[in-house]
């Protein structure tokens, strides 16, 4: 195996992650933290508001929280949330829904305490645990695809999951598989643990074709190209096998989409609704909705393009501009679309912020090559889900991929004097 020194930059490198009790707290809720991202809500929200206060109390012990103050991970977000913060002066938002919003955009800020904090060969285990419980997801997936499992609280927020907690699953799946595909490339595990890796990616991306919702199956090839052309980067020479791993399995999930009749459902049915959609009146279809919802926000852009109608004030513009579109039209809470929601707060300064956030995480972890690919496929799935949801405001979208993005992130800080490219 080749060695290569890590970028000079690599926003980890000043910062020494936790030891002795406190690295050992931190170790044991990386592995908590991998099975709650699939629980219910509050687990997810024990996990990543512990696991973040057991880091900050380290950085601050250890005197190394002005570093975590200058590091990229934090100042990008920080910019972002002072500038919504801000732009609640001139919201027309009531002032609950305005400290809402602060919070929800907030939880970013927490995720670099854990990248810098999190030991690394614990943020490791923890993310391997990750691929544990997605193969275990997927395996329950796949027993209810066939033969539907009664009414429990055991997969509540999985296969029997409801709205966007459904959607979330599905993500999580496409994850699990980028993760697997991972652990199985990498050439310091035996050919036996590489080998069930793969099968363990293989497994959970066939349930990912039998579950009813269209996300997992979106992402998840934007993720393997993205690890594919990142694997031919760090390793030119052998490149063609990654290429080929991720091609295999691709392949496979397609074929099983082909035979998958729900999978392809879903698929006809969003384009039909987007041939019925109609610009005016009553709205009843899941793409329709989505298609007004760009419409009527494009519009609130137009009206304050530069700072936006401020924080938290998009569903008060929303109910002023959608009477007559129908209960279920009117109902939305949000556009389902992040971009669009930032840029209605926050303007297209907010926007920019939003998109600067995207390219440092993306191209930190990009410049980090292999000791990256997990955090790489972690901001890839945040940026493209982004597209379909407000994936940072929806707690439930947000609380699963800051604890994997800081758990990914962590999981580098082992190579800093050494990232492999074998």
């Amino acid at each position: 195996m080749n060695l290569q020194q890590p970028p000079a930059h690599w926003p980890a490198s000043a910062i020494n992650p936790a030891t002795g009790r406190l690295g050992q707290a931190l170790g044991g809720l990386a592995v908590a933290s991998a099975w709650t991202i699939y629980l219910p809500l509050g687990a997810k929200y024990a996990a990543y508001l512990l696991t973040a206060m057991l880091s900050l109390a380290w950085l601050t012990r250890s005197g190394q929280l002005r570093a975590t103050l200058r590091s990229p991970w934090l100042r990008a977000p920080l910019a972002l949330w002072l500038l919504l913060v801000l732009s609640a002066a001139w919201s027309t938002a009531p002032i609950e829904d305005r400290w809402s919003h602060v919070w929800h955009y907030g939880r970013v800020l927490l995720m670099p305490f854990i990248a810098l904090a999190c030991p690394a060969a614990a943020a490791r285990r923890g993310l391997r645990h990750f691929v544990l419980a997605s193969a275990v997801v997927a395996a329950f997936t796949v027993l209810d695809r066939f033969q539907p499992l009664p009414a429990s609280l055991l997969w509540d927020s999985t296969v029997q999951a409801m709205g966007n907690q459904r959607i979330v699953t599905s993500l999580l799946l496409a994850l699990g598989v980028a993760f697997a595909l991972i652990e199985a490339a990498d050439t310091q595990q035996t050919q036996p643990r590489r080998v069930l890796w793969l099968l363990a990616a293989v497994f959970t991306a066939l349930a990912l074709t039998l579950q009813d919702r269209r996300t997992g199956m979106v992402a998840l090839p934007v993720m393997l190209a993205a690890l594919a052309v990142s694997r031919q980067r760090t390793r030119p020479h052998a490149g063609w096998r990654s290429a080929a791993l991720l091609g295999g399995v691709a392949l496979l999930a397609a074929l099983t989409w082909q035979q998958s009749a729900t999978v392809r459902a879903r698929f006809d049915e969003g384009l039909s609704e987007l041939r019925a959609y109609q610009p005016s009146g009553v709205v009843a279809t899941s793409w329709g909705m989505r298609m007004r919802m760009i419409d009527v926000t494009l519009d609130m852009v137009r009206e304050k393009p530069l700072l936006g109608h401020g924080l938290g004030s998009w569903l008060t513009q929303w109910r002023q501009r959608t009477q007559g579109g129908g209960q279920l039209l009117e109902a939305q809470m949000t556009p389902h679309n992040e971009y669009l929601l930032i840029t209605e707060q926050a303007g297209l300064v907010g926007l920019a912020l939003w998109l600067t956030v995207l390219a440092t995480f993306i191209a930190t972890a990009w410049r980090a090559g292999r000791a990256g690919d997990a955090a790489l496929m972690v901001f890839v799935a945040l940026a493209w889900s982004a597209l379909f949801s407000v994936a940072i405001r929806d707690a439930k979208f947000a609380m699963s991929l800051l604890m994997l993005a800081g758990l990914a992130v962590a999981s580098t800080q082992g190579r800093r004097q050494a990232v492999a490219s074998a």
